[in-house]
């Protein structure tokens, strides 16, 4: 009995850590953090801030059943240009899938923004509803929880324990096996430590969207 009701008080208390943020099942909810622009509370194609959402490689707006650089929409025509420009920064755009799918002032976050959030929140690796991923607290106390949806490449979707792969709407110069790149915010836990990075991924894998609105 006394167990029973330490686990009802826990999860009073992270139910009540997200009705500052999520007061209703009206999903999206934009979270003001603190430092500007305003988070969704969660995924693109998910209905709640816990589920995973849908997959997308950058720039597509139609989720695949398989990811890799051979699969990729804006592939280019030979082996020194592998991928097609679509843009340096696509948020707004027709490839812009936050946009594209959620309409109004919905976007991509810029590469500036996912740094923005790594650098003004506090940062925890948390279970909600028993899902594992990060919970972002910004300075003037409300917060986002980003499931650690892991990353689909091929057939597979790979998960690092707590680890989630975010793009952002920025492409980067930098090159993986020869094809362009763009940045994504990454977490999980390494070696017992906690990371939380803006690095740059290539661009067929499929990863998850948490949009901006200002």
């Amino acid at each position: 009995m006394k167990r029973l009701f330490i686990l009802l008080a826990l999860s009073n208390v992270m139910i009540m850590m997200f009705a500052q943020t999520c007061p209703d099942s009206n999903h999206p909810h934009a979270i003001d953090l603190g430092f500007g622009v305003k988070f969704a509370c969660c995924n693109v194609g998910a209905s709640s801030p816990e589920q995973d959402g849908k997959y997308y490689a950058w720039g597509e707006t139609k989720e695949k059943s398989i990811y890799g650089m051979v699969y990729y929409k804006y592939g280019g025509n030979n082996q020194y240009k592998r991928y097609k420009d679509i843009g340096g920064d696509i948020a707004g755009s027709q490839y812009d899938v936050a946009h594209v799918k959620w309409l109004g002032s919905w976007r991509m976050p810029t590469k500036e923004q996912l740094e923005l959030l790594r650098d003004s929140c506090k940062i925890e690796l948390i279970k909600y509803k028993r899902v594992k991923g990060c919970r972002f607290t910004g300075p003037n106390g409300n917060s986002i929880f980003l499931p650690g949806a892991g990353t689909r490449w091929y057939e597979n979707t790979p998960r690092n324990d707590y680890s989630g792969s975010y793009w952002s709407s920025t492409s980067s110069t930098e090159r993986s096996n020869g094809t362009g790149d763009s940045f994504f915010l990454c977490f999980g836990n390494g070696f017992g430590k906690t990371y939380v990075e803006v690095n740059h991924a290539d661009r067929g894998s499929g990863c998850t969207i948490r949009p901006v609105t200002e």
